[in-house]
């Protein structure tokens, strides 16, 4: 194996190549070029060393090249694995990265969606039914808005402006709570409807099945209800009272239909009013003293209004509706008053 001397010379230089390097290792550890190596480190020793040196010096600055070339070996190797380790880094850590930010990503889109808000309208003059997240099913009527979590956490809490009836899907760890704007309604399983309009100045919670409980909302509990149980608030003198019913009359427009069981005009007015998306006024005082038994399905408003003028001396007439000044038509609106002709028949 030839040795170019010159290779030497570029080591302690520290000018040599990854090249020269090798060879120099290879020199090193050929047990056959160990006596030209001694010749070429002996006869330019003057450029080896500043002073002169014995024989066993000589052995000494081999002895320092082998040391030095395993300390290069071992900086190769250790810069080899650096660049393997910064490689194997690059494989590892951008997948990681990738997966740290994906996983940023969806806890916190997790996150969105625990606070997450949905809210069903329900447009006037019609009924919707829902399911929401946990399984709870039940109709929403006209005019009112159901606001609820899209993923429950906790207390599955909904938010209620108008009516609705609910039929609970039973969780005995996660109470089920409907808020209005003064009451606040507990239940683990059961039915049972809300009435809570803003434009009344009563609230209401009758119950079908189960039990419920109810509290004002300071979270001072009201009543614990019973089926065939109404719970009334009059949110103007704060008063509170529970009366015997049949709840059949307050859900039954969940199955289009209108049950009126010993009710006043004034209540009739309202409901027909909502289901119907009309206005009923009243012009005489005296027919607020009459009370309505009937049972309608999938009746017009117009042909309710003619049987009811059969139970009670009164008659109804349609206001003409009216267009407003950005061309829409005014709501319908009927106005009832008393027959006096009729008046002692009753």
């Amino acid at each position: 194996m030839d040795f170019n001397p010159e290779i030497l010379y570029r080591f302690f230089k520290g000018q040599y190549s990854r090249n020269d390097f090798q060879k120099l290792k290879s020199a090193f550890e050929n047990p056959e070029l160990q006596t030209k190596l001694r010749e070429e480190i002996q006869k330019h020793w003057s450029e080896f060393a500043d002073t002169q040196q014995s024989t066993d010096n000589i052995d000494q600055i081999l002895h320092k090249i082998h040391q030095q070339i395993a300390t290069e070996s071992k900086n190769v190797r250790a810069n080899r694995f650096i660049t393997l380790f910064q490689r194997i880094a690059a494989i590892l850590i951008i997948p990681l990265t990738i997966s740290f930010f994906a996983a940023l990503y969806f806890q916190s889109k997790a996150l969105i969606t625990e606070t997450a808000i949905a809210e069903i309208q329900c447009p006037r003059g019609v009924q919707t039914k829902f399911t929401l997240p946990d399984g709870t099913t039940g109709f929403l009527n006209s005019g009112s808005t159901l606001s609820y979590p899209v993923r429950f956490s906790g207390d599955r809490n909904v938010t209620l402006r108008g009516e609705a009836f609910f039929d609970v899907a039973h969780d005995k760890n996660h109470p089920f709570v409907v808020n209005t704007p003064n009451l606040k309604t507990l239940v683990l399983g059961t039915q049972f409807n809300v009435i809570a309009y803003q434009d009344e100045s009563i609230e209401e919670v009758i119950l079908n099945e189960g039990k419920v409980e109810v509290y004002n909302n300071k979270g001072m509990k009201l009543n614990v209800l019973k089926p065939n149980q109404n719970l009334i608030l009059n949110t103007q003198n704060n008063t509170c009272a529970v009366k015997e019913v049949d709840s059949e009359q307050y859900i039954s427009w969940t199955k289009g239909k209108l049950v009126f069981r010993n009710e006043s005009l004034l209540e009739v007015s309202k409901r027909l009013g909502r289901r119907y998306n009309i206005e009923i006024e009243i012009e005489d005082s005296e027919l607020l003293n009459y009370a309505f038994r009937a049972t309608f399905v999938d009746e017009p408003v117009e042909e309710i209004l003619k049987i009811l003028t059969k139970t009670a001396p009164m008659n109804f007439k349609e206001q003409k509706r009216k267009m407003s000044t950005d061309d829409i038509f005014t709501k319908r609106k009927f106005i009832i008053s008393l027959d006096k002709r009729r008046l002692h028949s009753f």
